[in-house]
């Protein structure tokens, strides 16, 4: 009887221990939920000013949370940014004492002690209602990707839906007002419509 007993409690205990692996295991493929990027606040006062003023011409801000880094590191990148186009300005424009306010803020916000973002993106799986038609896709696009160039670059170019996916990611990076919840969808219609095979 005792054999019997511990028996039934070793296989409970197999039991649970199973179950508790299977079942995280099981909702990442169920799950159609996926990460969000950083929630960045502009801050009041002076930095809120350089910031709007030399940076979110070309990109927004969420940017910074995937960053740790020192004021050289941040100086680095802001120098950076004055010598790289972006298709809508030739560089960021920002004075010295601009600079020093926004290295201050960058810092105490995003310094080497702070824990940046990861960054992952987990494409969410798609049901039948969130696949575009023609024109809803071609509104998301006009609405989005007009604001800084135009629609030709995008008809005249193929891609699969991994680079459609990477390319899309990539102009949220740079400011784009593309919401999360519209990649998908405009991934599989761009993939459809302007991939390497497409089907119109």
């Amino acid at each position: 009887m005792k054999l019997q007993f511990r028996q039934a409690v070793l296989c409970l205990a197999v039991l649970v221990v199973i179950g508790t692996a299977v079942v995280p295991a099981a909702a990442q493929f169920t799950s159609n939920t996926r990460p969000a990027r950083p929630d960045v606040t502009l801050p009041a006062g002076p930095a809120r000013d350089v910031i709007l003023r030399s940076c979110t011409a070309c990109h927004g801000i969420d940017e910074y949370g995937y960053y740790a880094l020192d004021h050289a590191g941040w100086d680095e990148i802001i120098e950076r940014m004055k010598t790289t186009s972006s298709g809508v300005v030739q560089g960021a424009v920002i004075a010295d004492a601009d600079k020093a306010i926004l290295l201050d803020w960058l810092v105490k916000q995003f310094g080497p002690e702070s824990t940046p973002f990861p960054r992952e993106y987990v494409p969410r799986i798609l049901t039948e209602a969130d696949f575009l038609v023609d024109d809803g896709a071609e509104a998301i696009l006009a609405g989005t990707c007009e604001a800084c160039h135009s629609l030709d670059r995008v008809q005249e170019a193929r891609a699969n839906e991994e680079q459609w996916r990477s390319l899309l990611l990539a102009m949220i990076g740079r400011g784009a007002a593309l919401p999360l919840s519209d990649v998908e969808p405009l991934v599989e219609w761009l993939a459809r419509t302007r991939g390497t095979n497409p089907t119109n």
